[in-house]
């Protein structure tokens, strides 16, 4: 019945247009996930966290994963202490993802997590198709074995104290990328037969009540590696001695290149994942439907707050590519929960002043104790990255990024926080001046988003 009433609240609270004038008799808790941002590796770490406070309070945040085996070697090695809190470093209320397959390390991890640290929860991940996770039997793979998975979070929940929940963020399904057909996969609409394998996964990994709200991702995971290009090259460079067939001894590997290629392969399989298997949101619908007693959040194809509010038969939507492109376009968050309608909002200029400082605080404490200069930068790299895209389709904004890209280049001589200010004095004074609740309307597939990836660069790479 709590769980009905959930749906109705959100129903209540989503009839107003745009989030700006919610009504203010229906108060939510903070506590139930209207809203949230996906964990996204290299993307979600601390330094965004902080970032993406100061546009809304009561988002709901995740780390980006981090493998259980990863936080029990740490918690093991009495050197490696000082990793381990910077790793598990939090600067606001958030969940923990942890990746992994074997029920110990995580159950481990879990302990570890609920004695030393402070997190409102964890998340087991169980959507990512990366080859790199997926690889390892962890991630989206793990959907092949629902059992293991109940055994999994049976062991996580008994290590958890109470007041922390345990989540479980998984796909619709799994598929195999080498036989998969997404036109047959379209025509057939086989969404009965996806909503029956997904709702026997669910249901196994949950009839024991350690979990209680999954993450679901609208869309198959597919799994393998991508059909090779015939036009490329092998990987293998061949020495020639004469002009018979080389022999086997004859055959050197370049095995920069092959890490390279297995890398792209990776970074393919994943951007596929995101556009090759079709969304299927009914799907979450019906899950909805047959397991009342679960709290579910979408996933997948959500570009703007009216997209978030559009899901009115489940708890909220989780965002993740269109929060980094455009985080703007979501500073209004907060009114989703009801209540009175924040009053005033931060400019952007003061933001990113805000998080300026916050660099140069971070910049200090972690040079105290990291002095490799190569590891410094790559610090500074992943700070300033955070608000590439604060003035995504504002004038300015093509100016604020080169200045961006230029000055990174040799990070030796500057620190993030110069950086920052440097790129904000190319941005004109009543755009830095705006309100971060003012945002762009247009479609988040308009031709100027469009061509984001050829202005992004390496920097800050468009996850579109």
């Amino acid at each position: 019945m709590s769980r009905i009433i959930i749906h109705f609240c959100f129903f209540l609270v989503t009839t107003t247009v745009g989030c700006q004038a919610l009504s203010t008799q229906m108060v939510l808790p903070a506590s139930h996930e209207l809203f949230s941002v996906a964990p996204m590796m290299g993307h979600t770490n601390r330094h965004y966290h902080y970032f993406f406070r100061l546009l809304s309070q009561k988002a709901h945040l995740y780390t980006e994963m981090i493998p259980a085996t990863q936080i029990v070697s740490l918690a093991n090695d009495d050197n490696s202490q000082k990793r381990l809190d910077d790793l598990l470093r939090t600067h606001t209320p958030l969940t923990l993802q942890l990746g992994g397959n074997d029920a110990k390390a995580l159950g481990q991890a879990c302990r570890i997590v609920s004695q030393f640290y402070v997190y409102t929860g964890v998340n087991l991940n169980c959507g990512c198709p990366s080859n790199a996770v997926s690889g390892r039997c962890g991630g989206a793979a793990l959907m092949e074995f629902p059992e293991k998975v109940a055994t999994i979070v049976d062991v996580m929940k008994q290590n958890l104290s109470e007041e922390m929940e345990l989540s479980v963020k998984h796909r619709l399904g799994i598929a195999n990328f080498a036989t998969y057909d997404r036109q047959k996969d379209i025509q057939t609409n086989s969404d009965d037969d996806v909503f029956q394998s997904c709702w026997q996964f669910a249901k196994a990994i949950t009839d024991s009540g350690a979990v209680t709200k999954l993450q679901v991702h609208a869309r198959l995971a597919l799994l393998g590696d991508i059909p090779s290009d015939d036009n490329e090259s092998s990987s293998s460079l061949w020495i020639p001695n004469s002009h018979d067939t080389p022999k086997k001894d004859n055959i050197k590997i370049d095995h920069k290149r092959q890490q390279y290629q297995a890398q792209k392969r990776a970074r393919l399989a994943t951007i596929h994942n995101r556009s090759i298997p079709p969304l299927r949101p009914k799907v979450i619908y019906q899950l909805a439907e047959a397991l009342p007693h679960i709290c579910f959040v979408t996933n997948g194809g959500v570009q703007c707050l009216k997209d978030v509010v559009s899901h009115k038969n489940i708890m909220g939507a989780m965002v993740g590519r269109a929060v980094i492109n455009h985080p703007c376009s979501f500073a209004t968050a907060d009114d989703l929960w009801g209540g009175a309608p924040r009053k005033t909002y931060p400019t952007r200029g003061q933001v990113l002043e805000e998080y300026a400082d916050y660099c140069a605080r971070e910049e200090e404490r972690v040079f105290q104790w990291i002095t490799k200069p190569s590891m410094q930068e790559t610090l500074k790299r992943r700070l300033v990255a955070v608000p590439f895209t604060l003035f995504w389709n504002e004038p300015g904004n093509n100016a604020y990024q080169r200045r961006i890209r230029k000055l990174i280049r040799r990070p030796q001589r500057h620190s993030s926080s110069q950086i920052l200010r440097a790129a904000l004095a190319e941005v004109p004074r009543d755009i830095q001046d705006k309100v971060v609740s003012e945002y762009f309307s247009e479609s988040a597939n308009d031709d100027n988003y469009s061509q984001y990836n050829l202005r992004s660069g390496p920097l800050q790479r468009s996850i579109l």
